[in-house]
């Protein structure tokens, strides 16, 4: 069975064949989260989500977040019905469905959630929505010089892993000045640049992969936000082709709130059920 470090288990359901999902869920995330989607879900098949890196991680880099989570379903996993993916989790949902295919029967069925690409604009944009949260505490010239850091940063960096690790050095840096001043204490300092390390780690971890190529045969769920998911991804693209997926579902929702809206836990057990 699942390793407990690589994956929990959002539901048990009663069919032999399991749901996996792939996300970064870490507590006081703003965007709806896979346990949304579950409580809305009509299905008997058991759901398992992924664990974030652990926390404390000093290295962006990080170890291999695929080759964790696969051997981490263990060698005596059930067949898997369906690999799900939200943002960057759709980078490695369709890794991870091409590694099953080669051990189970049937290949799974990838389904996408405005799956996004791990890009340096991504890491940078992440960083920026940071910064701007902070700014609320009443910081101004910090954020401003951390902004401008982090988008020569973006500019001047060889790869993913060495853009994360600046990114995570401005955020320390940043954050012991502006969060100490709001009153933070060392312990939830600390506790914020793990959660903000791991997550370049995992948004770093999949610029490894090329998912263009696995998503031809992917189903989408895209929202109606214009800079998510594969709306953006087409924006920033020029030239991007238009038929990035198998099949594109198209809702009027806000990427926040994708995976809480019960259009979309509809659209996930009728296409289940398309499969059976």
């Amino acid at each position: 069975m699942a390793h407990h470090d690589a994956w929990r288990i959002l539901s048990k359901g009663s069919r032999p064949e399991i749901l996996l999902a792939v996300d970064f869920d870490v507590t006081g995330r703003p965007e709806a989260r896979f346990s949304d989607l579950v409580a809305n879900l009509e299905t008997d098949h058991g759901v398992w989500e992924s664990v974030p890196t652990p926390l404390g991680s000093t290295d962006p880099a990080g170890p291999g977040h695929l080759d964790a989570w696969h051997e981490g379903l263990g060698p005596d996993h059930p067949p898997v019905k369906a690999v799900m993916g939200y943002c960057v989790g759709g980078v490695y949902a369709a890794e991870l469905a091409a590694r099953l295919t080669a051990t189970q029967d049937r290949p799974p069925l990838v389904l996408l959630f405005d799956p996004e690409l791990s890009t340096a604009p991504t890491l940078y944009w992440q960083f920026h929505k940071v910064m701007e949260f902070m700014r609320s505490t009443g910081a101004g010239p910090e954020i401003d010089a951390a902004q401008d850091a982090g988008r020569h940063a973006q500019e001047s960096a060889g790869d993913l892993t060495e853009l994360a690790r600046e990114l995570v050095g401005l955020f320390r840096a940043t954050g012991e000045t502006v969060l100490t001043r709001a009153g933070l204490d060392a312990t939830r300092r600390a506790e914020l640049t793990d959660v903000f390390t791991a997550f370049m780690s995992y948004l770093a971890g999949g610029g490894r992969y090329d998912p263009l190529s696995r998503w031809t045969s992917a189903v989408a769920i895209s929202s109606a936000s214009p800079q998510s998911g594969l709306n953006g991804i087409r924006a920033h693209l020029p030239g991007t082709r238009h038929d990035l997926v198998a099949r594109e579902i198209r809702l009027p929702l806000e990427h926040a709130e994708l995976l809480r809206a019960p259009a979309v836990a509809e659209a996930v057990a009728e296409l289940l059920a398309e499969t059976s």
